[in-house]
């Protein structure tokens, strides 16, 4: 019975050896050694050399963070009309395209007005933004459409 599935000797792939299915808990990123901070920073930066990021300019905008997830979230700019021209243009068609796709998956509540994506990645560090937070952030287009970096709450 060694070579079936379920035979002695089989390691099953859903089946995890060892553990007691417990996670280490989470430490938050202000606390890890500089070594693993610097890992994480490279990843980020590969992945938003990946997609094409690029910078618009230095200045600052304000907006509210409408919707936040663990890993990203959606800023609606307070004065979407002072973001550069391009970036307004970016804007509408990545908040077109994400509402199509919402509409696609049953979900109409979603993406009635321009939006910025936020990876909470580009978030400064040490700041924590909830939904309904004012943030100030500067911005950035990609292959995506348009997103928020150095990104904090006007409270911080």
């Amino acid at each position: 019975k060694g070579g079936k599935a379920g035979g002695k000797g089989v390691q099953q792939p859903w089946v995890k050896k060892g553990g007691n299915g417990e996670k280490a808990p989470r430490v938050p990123y202000s606390e890890l050694p500089e070594e693993r901070k610097a890992e994480i920073r490279a990843k980020h930066e590969a992945r938003a050399a990946e997609e094409g990021r690029v910078d618009v300019g230095a200045a600052f905008y304000t907006g509210t963070l409408e919707s936040r997830g663990r890993n990203y979230g959606w800023i609606k700019p307070a004065q979407p009309f002072k973001l550069p021209k391009n970036v307004q243009a970016k804007m509408r068609e990545m908040t077109a395209e994400k509402k199509a796709k919402a509409v696609e998956n049953g979900r109409t509540d979603s993406f009635d007005q321009g939006v910025i994506y936020l990876r909470m990645s580009d978030v400064a560090e040490g700041i924590k933004v909830t939904a309904g937070d004012t943030v100030q952030f500067r911005v950035y287009m990609d292959s995506q459409g348009v997103g928020a970096v150095d990104v904090f709450s006007e409270g911080q």
